[in-house]
């Protein structure tokens, strides 16, 4: 996912199970071949499952009415896994004689909530070490439910970790046979 280079220059969140790989980064170089292959599918690990992609055009600014743009309307795919929302930018970048594809990356902890806007917008709000942004997306078709699966997610964990939701594992429970 990065190289031993970046992995020390990030900051964790407190709580993350992404390890050190948990902050956002945005406007970032993955090489071909280490971050994604010739048909720009990024390499994830094993561990990490994806739910879903899709191309879409989005923004990343600061929340408000006029919130300032940090990153300025881009197409391209966005990778959805049960870790991270991805976003690969269209196109390559040559640098130092080998392709480079641009990618954001947005570790699911620091994610809010997931806002539809008039059918025609999503709005995924992020609370992240340099302050409050929002990822606003115009999806279509399919990717409208793209962030359904963030939305249910982020409820069952803020659940979780209030102590409100039961392990369903729990011994005191019964179902069948009442307790002898």
């Amino acid at each position: 996912m990065c190289s031993e280079a970046t992995r020390g220059d990030l900051r964790k969140v407190k709580g993350s199970r992404a390890s050190a790989l948990a902050a956002m980064r945005l406007r970032v170089l993955g090489k071909l071949g280490e971050f994604c292959n010739d048909a720009s599918v990024p390499t994830i690990t094993g561990r990490e499952k994806v739910i879903g992609f899709r191309q879409l055009e989005y923004v990343i600014r600061r929340p408000g009415l006029f919130g300032k743009e940090v990153l300025p309307k881009t197409a391209g795919w966005v990778y959805l896994t049960d870790r991270r929302i991805l976003m690969l930018d269209e196109g390559w970048v040559p640098q130092d004689g080998t392709q480079h594809k641009r990618y954001h990356e947005v570790p699911f902890e620091e994610t809010v909530a997931v806002r539809h806007k008039v059918a025609d917008r999503v709005f995924v709000d992020l609370k992240t070490a340099e302050g409050e942004l929002t990822i606003a997306c115009k999806p279509y078709g399919p990717a409208a439910r793209l962030f359904d699966w963030l939305k249910k997610e982020r409820e069952l964990r803020v659940k979780r970790a209030d102590g409100e939701m039961e392990s369903p594992y729990a011994k005191e429970r019964w179902y069948r046979h009442p307790p002898k």
